[in-house]
């Protein structure tokens, strides 16, 4: 292997650019690929190509944050990405579940079954040296379902480097592609586009979100980076354990509404909003749900929680911090939040310790179970006590509540159709009466929200568009 590429890449160029030479001879029907390339349309030509000859794409999006399940094998994906090793590892996170890699992905078997009564439908890409740039989890699928070809289309041969990862963005970010990204490796690829220089504004369009979607995931994955930091421990024999990005993968809707709550407080009092994002981490490490989150405001240990903290954690004077760049000193937290800090650490640390409890010390792990069971009976209690107080305070927030709650149904919806369509099991007819009653109840929340038609958020401008469409096409 070297850093050009695998070490079967001229045979592959060979194996590729006859066949090419020979589709192009062929006088049949001959199958294309459309890709954005370089700012235009560019139709691919399409051959078979053997499967064990091609080569899973090292620096998909598709398992970056899945690649930290196993810091081996991680390792050596790194050092030798086209080595035997490497690939085989690759495989196996192709198949797992992004949430838990050591599973198999249900989309990744309907997928399977998919072709193994259809077929391969869509066609995969290649580099001229057979490293699939689209198409990594259809190869997957088949060397498992032990079919020896692939049918793909060909980069031209001066591909770029960023030309392969715009294909593979554009490609993978279509709103029909059957495997999205999962929410981390969304994070990851939007990320990489920020180091590669890209304006912000030239990422928006890629990926095809809005600048405050753009500013909300910079943000969530600054701070899944944050408490990655945060939780290393190091053990008795010195080395490091932490949490890893593939750890939050669960929890992306907390994380949105915790965007959205702190950013909202934070130009109104900064400590409070620092405050807030604490307790709201802590009650997220400890897997409680988005409904248990809404409870948590600026002063819940305090009300709720006082065993969290002492008296002398909310005394004393802020820790000056510096302005990187700068010689500034300014104004730090306040011991309160100091404290508050120290405490959702002690869970990240111990859940550090959990991902990796087969390679530390048992007494080790024991105490992190300790601590994680002590601050989860001190949540609980506290939660339980919030909810009572708080239904009266919360009625204001309960509608956006509520239309978060059934977005999270619609994106499990969109999963199932997904999967139902790629095991040939969707009948469009069953959904029928599904549909009819969300759009009766998208134009009955219209309609109530029309006294504000003044509005002029999309959402909401969307909604009534919505609702004026829907009344026309009544019979």
């Amino acid at each position: 292997m070297t850093a050009e590429g695998p070490t079967n890449r001229d045979e592959v160029s060979k194996v590729v650019a006859e066949r090419l030479e020979a589709s192009a001879h062929d006088n049949g029907p001959k199958e294309t690929v459309t890709i954005e390339w370089r700012g235009a349309k560019k139709y691919l030509p399409v051959i078979s190509m053997p499967i064990d000859l091609l080569t899973y794409n090292p620096g998909t999006h598709r398992i970056r944050a899945q690649r930290e399940l196993d810091t081996q094998r991680d390792a050596d994906l790194s050092s030798d990405p086209f080595g035997a090793s490497a690939q085989a590892y690759l495989h196996t996170l192709l198949m797992g579940d992004p949430k838990d890699p050591s599973s198999t992905d249900p989309s990744f078997t309907a997928l399977m079954a998919d072709i193994k009564q259809h077929g391969q439908t869509d066609a995969g890409i290649i580099t001229r040296h057979g490293v699939l740039i689209n198409g990594n989890t259809r190869r997957a699928a088949l060397k498992e379902l032990g079919q020896r070809d692939i049918r793909v289309a060909v980069l031209p041969p001066d591909a770029s480097h960023e030309d392969t990862r715009s294909v593979e963005l554009a490609l993978q970010l279509r709103k029909d592609h059957r495997r999205d990204y999962s929410f981390v490796n969304f994070l990851i690829a939007l990320d990489d586009r920020v180091n590669d220089g890209m304006q912000a504004k030239q990422i928006q369009k890629e990926f095809r979100i809005a600048a405050t979607t753009y500013d909300r995931n910079r943000w969530i994955l600054q701070a899944m980076r944050e408490l990655i930091e945060r939780s290393e421990i190091v053990d008795a024999d010195g080395k490091k354990h932490a949490m890893r990005l593939m750890d939050f993968e669960d929890h992306q809707g907390k994380l949105e509404e915790l965007y959205r709550a702190y950013m909202n407080l934070k130009p109104k009092n900064s400590d409070h909003a620092e405050a807030l994002r604490e307790q709201r981490l802590l009650a997220l490490l400890l897997n409680k749900s988005k409904t248990d989150l809404r409870l948590i405001e600026p002063d819940f240990s305090d009300k709720y929680m006082k065993d969290l903290l002492t008296d002398s954690d909310k005394q004393g004077v802020s820790d000056p911090i510096s302005i990187p760049g700068t010689k500034i000193r300014a104004r730090g937290p306040s011991p309160r939040v100091q404290a508050l800090r120290k405490a959702t650490d002690r869970a990240l640390q111990a859940k550090a310790i959990k991902v990796v409890e087969g390679d530390v010390a048992p007494a080790l792990v024991k105490k992190a179970v300790q601590t994680l069971e002590d601050l989860d009976k001190s949540m609980e209690d506290a939660l339980d006590v919030a909810g009572r107080h708080g239904r009266v305070t919360k009625r204001r927030h309960a509608p956006a509540e509520r239309l978060s709650d059934a977005n999270d149904d619609l994106v499990l919806a969109v999963t199932a159709v997904a999967e139902a369509r790629a095991t040939s099991n969707l009948d469009p007819d069953d959904l029928e009466e599904a549909v009819s009653s969300v759009r009766a109840s998208l134009t009955k929340l219209a309609q109530l929200l029309e006294p504000s038609s003044e509005a002029q958020n999309p959402g909401l401008m969307w909604l009534r568009a919505a609702a004026q469409i829907s009344d026309a096409q009544e019979p």
